[in-house]
């Protein structure tokens, strides 16, 4: 979707909304205590009746991103719960944003529910919180457009086609984490809106760089391996190769380049996983 298009549709709903706290369409279960644990993430005040006028004027449409997903499985309601909390979140000027302070556990009592995650170079079937890398993801992707400056970010160890090569943000609390700063001098509001199918993360604020980004072709391949495995936490998945890749962010302001960054990703090769012993043989797709 164009970024014209989106901040058409998402200007109307910031205006009715950016002043109501998330926590209204978030359970209190769900809410937990993360947020009185951030420094960095306030949520959006109820505006002004009589708002003084605002040199910089009214939050703008910095970047949005869209991701999406197959509608109906487990992970889905994971996606959804962690969206409501991180939506209305507001990143104060100079101030450090931390994903996992923000969302907190991911624990059955706050709401989520087993999905399939990453272990080492295969998929589990059953992990509490599974598919919240999504919303880090497609976080990273927002900030990433909008220029801010990422402090700590780890992609997954395997390459996940719902995201752009080489940019993601694998988290797992409380340890692996995803923490980006708003050096744009002005409050970063960030909203977030999951349907059944797709999550879309927008940054609204006042805009302080153009980003341009190439990614570099796929080298250093490395062969995947063939096991079989049994019982339930078993998921068959397709092999595919390990590789490296190169993403490079060019930040410019008045015509000239402010900035130049290299991220460098190496994946590790997915294991080709044969599951046995359960109801007859459950084999793994094609290879990609």
């Amino acid at each position: 979707m164009a970024l014209g298009a989106v901040a058409a549709v998402l200007g109307a709903y910031l205006a009715a909304d950016i002043g109501t706290r998330a926590g209204d369409r978030a359970s209190a279960a769900e809410r937990g205590t993360a947020l009185d644990q951030a420094p960095v993430a306030d949520r959006a005040p109820a505006p002004d009746p009589a708002p003084a006028p605002r040199r910089t004027g009214a939050p703008r449409l910095i970047s949005s991103y869209t991701t999406r997903f197959t509608p109906g499985e487990p992970r889905v309601r994971n996606i959804q719960i962690a969206a409501r909390i991180l939506d209305g979140t507001v990143v104060r000027p100079g101030r450090t944003f931390s994903f996992n302070k923000v969302i907190g556990p991911r624990t059955r009592a706050r709401g989520y529910v087993p999905a399939p995650s990453i272990r080492g170079d295969r998929m589990i079937a059953d992990d509490v919180g599974g598919g919240i890398c999504q919303v880090s993801s497609t976080l990273f992707n927002a900030v990433f457009e909008a220029g801010m400056r990422i402090r700590d970010t780890r992609s997954h160890t395997l390459w996940m086609p719902e995201y752009p090569v080489g940019r993601e943000a694998a988290v797992s609390y409380p340890e692996l984490d995803f923490t980006w700063e708003n050096d744009s001098g002005h409050p970063v509001t960030i909203r977030a809106f999951a349907t059944d199918s797709s999550l879309t993360v927008s940054l609204w604020g006042v805009r302080r760089y153009d980003v341009r980004a190439k990614t570099s072709r796929r080298y250093g391949f490395t062969p995947y391996r063939t096991v079989t495995d049994r019982g339930p936490r078993c998921l068959p998945t397709r092999g595919a190769r390990g590789f490296e890749v190169d993403v490079w962010r060019v930040l410019r302001r008045d015509g000239r380049t402010v900035r130049r960054e290299r991220f460098h990703t190496t994946y590790q090769p997915q294991a080709r996983v044969r599951c046995v012993g359960l109801s007859g043989d459950r084999r793994a797709g094609a290879d990609r």
